[in-house]
C-alpha cells in the first residue's frame, strides 16, 4: 500500500469507529483521533503487501518519562476493507490501549501536580536565600547557596515530602541554629 491508499483507508475506517476522525497531513503518518485523547497511527507494512500496522500512541513525551508503558499495536489486512479493519481495531487494540492510556494520563497529571508543588516550595526557598541558584532535574530541584565561606544545597525531592540539606563550612552560630531547629522539630 502506498501513502495515498493508507490515507483513504484511514478516512473510511474513521467512519466505522464511533467518535473517531481521520487526521491526514502530507508528509506525515495518518492518524485516527478518538475520544479521551485516543490517537492511533496507521502505517503500511513495507514488506507485507496489503497489510497495515495500527499503533496506539501515548501523549507526547510520556513514553520517555513513564518507562513501563506497554506498546499497543496490531497488524491488519487492509484488503478486507475499512469495516473489517475497524472491527479488528475495536476488538484487539482499543480495550487494553484505552485502559493504559487512562493510567498514563493519571500518572502525568500526578507528576504535573508534584512538579507544581515542588516549584512553589523552591520559589519560597529562593526568596529566603540570597544569591541562590536553582537546578531542575528529573523529579528533584537543587538549590545552591553561598554566604561567605559557607555553602549549602537544598535538594527537594518529588512532591516535597522529603528534602536533603547539606551545609559545608558552617560557623558555630549557624550550626547551633540548625541544631535548635532540629530539636524543636523533634519535640
Amino acid at each position: 500500500m502506498n501513502e495515498w491508499e493508507v490515507d483513504e483507508l484511514v478516512f473510511e475506517v474513521a467512519e466505522h469507529l464511533e467518535g473517531f476522525t481521520a487526521l491526514v497531513r502530507p508528509g506525515h503518518p495518518a492518524y485516527l483521533m478518538g475520544p479521551a485523547g485516543v490517537r492511533l497511527v496507521v502505517h503500511p507494512i513495507w514488506n507485507q503487501r496489503g497489510r497495515i500496522r495500527v499503533l496506539g500512541v501515548y501523549p507526547d513525551g510520556s513514553r520517555g518519562m513513564l518507562l513501563n508503558l506497554r506498546r499497543h499495536e496490531i497488524t491488519v489486512t487492509a484488503a478486507r476493507g475499512a469495516k473489517f479493519v475497524a472491527k479488528r481495531i475495536e476488538r484487539r487494540l482499543l480495550p487494553d490501549y484505552r485502559r493504559d492510556l487512562v493510567a498514563c494520563c493519571e500518572r502525568l497529571a500526578a507528576r504535573s501536580a508534584e512538579n507544581g508543588t515542588r516549584a512553589e516550595f523552591a520559589e519560597t526557598l529562593l526568596t529566603l536565600l540570597p544569591d541562590a541558584t536553582l537546578t531542575e532535574k528529573e523529579r528533584e530541584t537543587v538549590i545552591r547557596w553561598r554566604l561567605g565561606n559557607t555553602i549549602g544545597t537544598f535538594t527537594v525531592h518529588g512532591d516535597t515530602t522529603t528534602s536533603t540539606i547539606e551545609i559545608r563550612n558552617a560557623d558555630r552560630e549557624l550550626t547551633e541554629r540548625m541544631a535548635y531547629a532540629v530539636q524543636h522539630r523533634a519535640t
